[in-house]
Order: C-alpha cells, then structure tokens, then sequence
C-alpha cells in the first residue's frame, strides 16, 4: 500500500513538474522582438485565452489561428505604444488602472474582481488583461498630449450636423453599439474585411457583442463595450443607417465599409417622433398584498389611493399581508403584461388587483417619468467629432511608429 501511495505520488509529481517545463519553455520561446523587447509565445497564448474567455467564441482550430494573428498584432501594438510612454515619461498610475477596469466591469454588470477571478479561474493570469489596460491608459494621455491641441472643430463642422440632426429629428432614431476596424492601405483593408467578416460571423451565433468590441474594436467606445446610445439618422453616415433601418432589435449588421474602415453595427433599440421611446418610461411603484379571501378590502384600498405621500396613513385603515417596495423601473424591465396597463395610468393612480392562489397585489404608481427623446445638443455633437478625429490621429500616429519599428517575427 505505501510503495504505491509513493507510486501515485511520484506519477503526480513528474506531471506536474513536466507542466512547470512546458510553461517554462512557453514564457522563455519568442514570438516576436520589437525594438529589442521581447513578446513571449506565453504573451501569444495569454492574449488569445483571454479574449476566447471573455468574448465566448468557440476554440476551434480556425477560430484560434486568426485569434493568434490578431493577438500578435495587438501585442506589437501595445509594446509599441508602452515604448513610446517611456520615452516620453508618460506616468501611470494603478488608480487609473482600477478605475477603467471598474469601467469595464460596469458594461459587463459585473465588479472589477469579478472578472479578475472570472478570467483567472480560466487559466489567464490577470497581468494580461491589466496590461492591456495600461497599454490603452497610456496611449490616450500620449494622443491627447500631443494632437489634442491641433484638433479645430469649425462652427460650421457642428451647424451641419446639428441642422441635419433637427431635419430628421422626426425620423426614426437608433440605439446603437458600435465594432470599428479601421485601414490605411489595401493590404489592411482585406485584412479588416476579412475580420469584420469573421466576427459578424461569431456574433450571428448568439456570442455576446460587447466583449467582442472591448477585445477587437478600435473606436474610443470599446471601453463600455462599443456602446453608442440613442443617435438619430442625421447624425450617422447614410451607409450605416441603409445597413441598420431594417434590423430586428438586438441583432447585429453585416460589415459596412465607410473611407477608413469596417463597422459592426448592433441596434439596441429603435424608436420614432423624436426619439421618445415609451419603454425608457421610467415608474416608481410599490405593490401592496393582500389575503386571498379580502378582495373587498382590496378593492377599497385601490379605490382610495391617491398618492404614495399618503401612503401610511391609508394603510392603518386596512389589515394589508406586506408592502413591497418596488423602486424605479424602466418600463423596458416590467412584466410584459403590466405594460399597457402603466402606459395608460399616471401617478396616483393603481393597477388592477393581480391575483395569485394566496394573494391579491395592488401595485401602486408612486411616480411616472415619461422619456423626453433625444435632446439635440451642441457640446455633445463637438465632443463626438472631436473623438472622431482624434480616433483617426491615434490610428495614423500608430501606424507610423509600427513602420518606424524593428519588428522581428520568429
């Protein structure tokens, strides 16, 4: 018996320590050099774990090798970009780290160690998704630092597309997330097409889209997970608004070519007459039950209800079971069944009586909040062409490093 505990001992140490080798050998073999610093295949192999994980696209043998290509891309970028904060002195600190992972935790409804022990329980040391963070940290402060004072918005930039939000402000208006591919050349533009391609493909399949545009896109929305929001049709380019007019709600585009690259468009939701969206209606409700048998009672405590305010001294009239606060609710997040019934009826004012086998619940409309539409608005109109053109500084100023640098593929 002990000769073969010590059998089964030795079996599981040679294991684990030819694991150790493998991993050894993994973190000390080269993919790439750049500038004369190293991107190891365990880098590679993080990288490609670590958007499998949280993207959800199956682990094919296909779908692994174009992961890989856009993996070693990434990384070279990245390096490039970590090079460059170096040289000149751009701080960093862990707080801005933390906080844009809290960001993303929030797009993802989750916390920020959450997805630390999400994606190392995975098998992805969290180094790789927090350097990919200081990466994109750092190279913000390096563009902003150095193109953001050439950026001039013209008045006349943000009157045309002001006037052209109001002349259709009639017209249907677009919840939208965004994948953005960009190119320079031909050779990038077949490459974006083909990925663009490849990820529509994927996220037709039913894989969730906004980890897929944190892991691929190269728009400034990436970090919530290529969230736009409610746009109208004058303030998107006249391809896109051709490619989404007729999607069904929560489906994604086939890819759109516009003069610098590739979108994925997935339309959240729509709306008409001025954007105002009658599922944004916001309600702040309680719900009051009572005993099965007390209907009258409950009859005459909805008959009686006129405002939550006075809400406890209605209630010492009655012999109600329990009072449940609800709290404020889209109307988008209520039981379907309620819907038509909240669009009907303001504050003040109570449901009918929803029975169950033991309870009667009224629900009372403590407050009612209807949506307003898109607001059209200047400064915001300025700030979305201002992160356009700095987009494409970023993608420019990159480039012409990755051409600068010495980059040796093994």
């Amino acid at each position: 018996m002990i000769k073969k505990i010590k059998y089964i001992f030795l079996i599981f140490f040679l294991i684990m320590n030819f694991n150790e080798n493998l991993k050894s050998q993994d973190i000390q073999a080269i993919a790439v050099i750049v500038n004369d610093e190293v991107i190891s295949r365990y880098d590679v192999n993080q990288r490609v774990r670590l958007i499998l994980v949280t993207s959800g696209i199956p682990a094919t043998e296909e779908n692994i090798k174009r992961i890989e290509e856009q993996a070693i891309k990434a990384l070279i970028d990245e390096k490039i970009q970590i090079q460059e904060a170096i040289k000149l002195e751009v701080p960093d600190s862990p707080d801005e780290i933390n906080l844009m992972l809290d960001n993303i935790a929030r797009g993802n409804q989750t916390t920020a160690e959450g997805i630390l022990e999400s994606i190392t329980s995975q098998g992805v040391n969290s180094e790789t998704l927090l350097n990919q963070i200081k990466s994109e940290l750092l190279w913000n402060k390096i563009v902003r630092g150095r193109f953001g004072s050439y950026i001039n918005i013209s008045d006349e930039e943000v009157n045309i597309i002001y006037d052209r939000t109001i002349q259709n402000i009639n017209n249907s208006q677009y919840d939208i997330s965004e994948i953005f591919i960009g190119f320079e050349d031909e050779s990038e533009e077949k490459e974006a097409k083909e990925l663009t391609e490849k990820l529509t493909e994927q996220l037709k399949n039913e894989i969730a889209f906004e980890p897929v545009a944190q892991q691929f896109s190269q728009a400034p929305s990436s970090g919530q997970g290529g969230f736009i929001g409610w746009v109208s049709e004058g303030q998107l380019d006249p391809d896109i608004i051709s490619n989404i007019e007729n999607l069904e709600i929560g489906s994604v585009s086939n890819p759109i070519k516009t003069v610098n690259g590739y979108y994925i468009i997935k339309l959240n939701g729509k709306s008409e007459e001025g954007g105002k969206n009658s599922m944004k209606n916001q309600y702040d409700l309680i719900s009051v039950s009572f005993n099965i048998e007390d209907k009258i009672m409950a009859k005459d405590f909805s008959d009686n209800f006129i405002s939550c305010k006075r809400l406890d001294g209605l209630l010492e009239n009655y012999n109600q079971k329990e009072v449940n606060v609800i709290g404020k609710r889209l109307l988008q997040e209520l039981p379907k069944e309620l819907h038509k019934e909240l669009l009907e009826k303001n504050a003040g004012n109570a449901l009918s009586p929803r029975f169950s086998e033991e309870n009667i619940d009224i629900i009372l409309i403590c407050d009612r909040k209807d949506d307003i539409g898109i607001q059209v608005n200047r400064d915001i109109i300025e700030d979305n062409i201002y992160s356009q053109k700095m987009g494409m500084m970023s993608r420019r100023h990159l480039r012409d490093l990755r051409r600068d640098a010495v980059i040796e593929y093994r």
